[in-house]
């Protein structure tokens, strides 16, 4: 029995000997005579192939291995992360963008206004002898050139009106050189906004123009176009030892004293903004005329 077992592995083991030796044999043949490939060449291609932002494709590994790469020299690896960060630390910043040629133009420079143009000469009732024109000639005769276009007289004041170049501030500079020529001139101010207030229950025993010292003095900011009145005429001020006046005032902050209290004779004093009406205003409370509806004492009326 175990002959016959042993003699089977014998046979086995010849029979794959003998096959291990003709495999053997065939690649020693194949080594000593080796055949050349066959090499194919590719039509040439005439188009461009567009640029692509991806990865290159990988190309077919070699059948010879690389040869190992010298102890110290970088490899590709490392060549690749130096000019990455090489190029990262020499990033330039974007310029700044220019402004576009096609940006609007600047409109036309502003002109002088009439309002910029005209001087105000305040004058009291005394007769003025010589002609608009002539004391046109005159004032710019005396100022050596050609300030003054036109010059009106109205209501016993005379009002200027510079040149289209001029303004007014240029010629009142030069007041002091032609005001000799208006007789009776009791003020000179440039043709501003102004406002008019009500400043009530200042003492009759001063005068006018101790009342403007006063107010202008210890109230910053506050400038008179001219000197102020009383409100109410004398017959009507006889006996009483307050009344309102008439001021007129002008500047960039004359809008913050309307409604303000007034400090005068070391006290303060309430105004009011002077409201204009006459026989054709017609109220709208009660909707009589001849008065404002601020100060309208009538009962509301059906509209």
């Amino acid at each position: 029995m175990m002959e016959a077992i042993h003699s089977d592995y014998r046979y086995s083991v010849d029979s794959l000997q003998e096959e291990v030796n003709t495999l053997n044999s065939e690649l020693d043949q194949l080594r000593a005579a080796p055949q050349p490939p066959t090499t194919t060449e590719a039509p040439l291609d005439t188009h461009m192939a567009p640029e692509s932002t991806s990865a290159p494709a990988q190309e077919p590994a070699p059948s010879s291995a690389p040869a190992p790469a010298p102890v110290g020299a970088p490899s590709w690896v490392t060549v690749a992360r130096k000019g990455k960060k090489k190029a990262s630390a020499t990033l330039k910043p974007a310029p700044a963008a220019k402004p576009s040629s096609l940006a609007t133009p600047p409109g036309p420079k502003k002109g002088i206004t009439m309002r910029e143009r005209r001087l105000i000469i305040k004058r009291d009732s005394s007769h003025l002898t010589p002609t608009a024109m002539e004391l046109r000639d005159a004032i710019n005769k005396a100022i050596g050139s050609t300030y003054v276009q036109t010059i009106s007289l109205t209501g016993g004041n005379i009002t200027l009106t510079t040149m289209e170049t001029v303004r007014a501030t240029s010629l009142n500079g030069k007041a002091s050189a032609f005001l000799y020529l208006i007789p009776g001139t009791t003020m000179v101010y440039l043709d501003t906004p102004t406002t008019q207030l009500l400043v009530h229950s200042l003492p009759t025993s001063h005068s006018l123009a101790t009342i403007a010292t006063e107010l202008t003095t210890f109230n910053s900011g506050l400038a008179l176009t001219q000197q102020p009145r009383w409100l109410t005429s004398d017959e009507s001020r006889a006996g009483k030892s307050a009344s309102s006046i008439v001021i007129t005032i002008t500047g960039p902050k004359a809008p913050l004293f309307v409604n303000m209290r007034l400090s005068a004779f070391s006290t303060t004093f309430r105004t009011e903004c002077r409201l204009w009406f006459n026989v054709f205003t017609q109220c709208s409370n009660c909707h009589h005329f001849r008065h404002h509806s601020n100060k309208c004492a009538s009962p509301l009326s059906c509209r």
